[in-house]
């Protein structure tokens, strides 16, 4: 098992009572600033719920891929959480139906490790002891944004489309997402992941708001307990590149730019130290990048891999990974990501991101490239992004800051649509292991919408935005 395998997901038996508490004790500590107070208190008020009298640690035990979470008492509130009793590496008594939050928090993790989470998916499967089980997990994600533009009507804050607002100020509250997920073992060695999604947007065109899809859809043959291959098929996030972000609710430009979602089928290897896979994926468009000619056939690709290495007593660890992906939407003469039948000759793009921890600082970086221009602009489309974060404690709660610089650039210099630029400073809490609340201010520079780019595009624009976000999974 890779080193994920120690933040030790534990499946609750689905009878389990939950807390009827759902946020910690907030008065441990009272020298801390009172704008946050301030912040964290209106959000509860929001929620409709008031301070509990939980207990947790302030020692961090275990880390998952970017937010070290405390290890909250095995007693919450007067209920009883259901422990490992029978010593470490072994399993707790199953039911057929389960609970697991700190595994389904990461499987729905809208800002991290977006490319292989059927590792998660394996490492899950091996404490259920090779019986077939249904572990469901569910995700909201709600936000309360304001915003200033200094050009009417355009607003390039990658969290809203551009035809949302207009004026020059914008003020929203929404559920963002809502996820519903679904992860089943058949046995050892069969197991499928399903998730829903609904998501509070306008559709272009028609601006009919919201929709509902099912967003992944896969089954994937392996058990790592006896190999580190395995295989799967279905619609998944394609394996292609990191596209993760060390920020609390926003997402970076380069999954903006190049994050695939796809129907196809391949091969992976995990050994803990090496991640790889090769993904067939099924001909025309796929959601978001992933493009190539015809339907019909097995004419587009993607290649990724990871090598992990963690430093001596776990004071840290270093990521390095590449990926390749052969047809994209950059390929063809006209902007847009609707129409399946438009494309033209095969523009593949290439990425490279590293990621390294030292106790409690992060730093990470990306960047991705097609090999041509693309021919709406005769330049090739590039994303990079570099951000850092440091963990701490708000109330003995985990805390983390984080600041992150990411720059699409698809234009050449001095063309209205040269770049679309973020940086994003960040702080989230997490008030149970089951909640964060975030706070972030967005600079976003350039305005140049992937979508009728030359026509509307507008390199002198600056969108300020505050965004509180709100995200509950079980």
């Amino acid at each position: 098992m890779s080193h994920l395998a120690s933040i030790a997901f534990k499946p609750q038996r689905f009878a389990l009572r939950l807390p009827r508490d759902f946020l910690v004790f907030l008065c441990r500590k009272r020298r801390c600033s009172k704008l946050l107070s301030g912040l964290i208190t209106l959000a509860f008020v929001l929620l409709g719920v008031s301070p509990g009298h939980g207990k947790c640690q302030q020692e961090i035990v275990y880390e998952t891929d970017n937010l070290p979470v405390d290890n909250y008492s095995s007693e919450w509130d007067g209920f009883p959480v259901e422990e490992n009793l029978a010593g470490s590496g072994s399993f707790i008594e199953q039911t057929f139906l389960q609970l697991a939050p700190e595994y389904s928090r990461e499987m729905l993790n809208f800002q991290n490790r977006q490319t292989n989470k059927e590792i998660l998916l394996l490492e899950h499967a091996q404490l259920s002891n090779g019986e077939p089980n249904l572990t469901l997990g569910a995700q909201f994600r709600a936000s309360a944004l304001y915003g200033k533009t200094n050009t009417a009507d355009k607003f390039s804050y990658l969290g809203r489309f551009p035809t949302d607002f207009e004026g020059r100020y914008a003020s929203d509250l929404r559920l963002l997402q809502a996820n519903q997920a679904g992860s089943l073992s058949f046995g050892p060695t069969a197991h499928a992941y399903f998730e829903t999604l609904f998501s509070d947007v306008f559709s272009f065109g028609s601006f009919k708001q919201g929709s509902y899809q099912v967003r992944q859809a896969y089954v994937v043959i392996g058990d790592l307990s006896r190999t580190p291959w395995y295989g799967f098929i279905g619609k998944k996030n394609v394996g292609f590149g990191d596209m993760s972000t060390l920020s609390p609710f926003s997402q970076a430009m380069t999954w903006h730019y190049f994050a695939a979602l796809a129907e196809g089928g391949g091969v992976g290897f995990d050994n803990g130290v090496v991640s790889a896979s090769f993904t067939a994926l099924n001909g025309s468009r796929g959601i978001r990048v992933s493009d190539s000619s015809a339907k019909g056939d097995l004419n587009n690709f993607a290649a990724n891999i990871l090598f992990r290495l963690p430093f001596a007593a776990r004071d840290g660890e270093f990521h390095v990974g590449g990926g390749y992906l052969y047809g994209t939407i950059y390929n063809a003469s006209v902007a847009e990501h609707l129409d399946p039948d438009l494309f033209g000759d095969d523009n593949p793009a290439w990425d490279v991101n590293a990621y390294l921890r030292i106790r409690r600082l992060h730093l990470a970086a990306e960047y991705i490239q097609t090999v041509n221009p693309w021919p709406v602009t005769n330049h090739e489309v590039i994303a990079y992004r570099t951000e850092a974060a440091y963990d701490t404690f708000f109330r003995a709660m985990p805390a983390r800051w984080s600041l992150s610089w990411s720059e699409g650039v698809q234009g050449q210099a001095g063309t209205q649509f040269e770049f679309n630029r973020q940086i994003v400073v960040g702080y989230q809490i997490q008030p149970h292991q089951n909640a964060t609340i975030s706070l972030e201010y967005v600079r976003s520079s350039g305005f140049a919408p992937l979508i009728e780019i030359q026509r509307v595009s507008d390199i002198d624009v600056i969108q300020d935005s505050m965004v509180l976000g709100l995200t509950l999974t079980l």
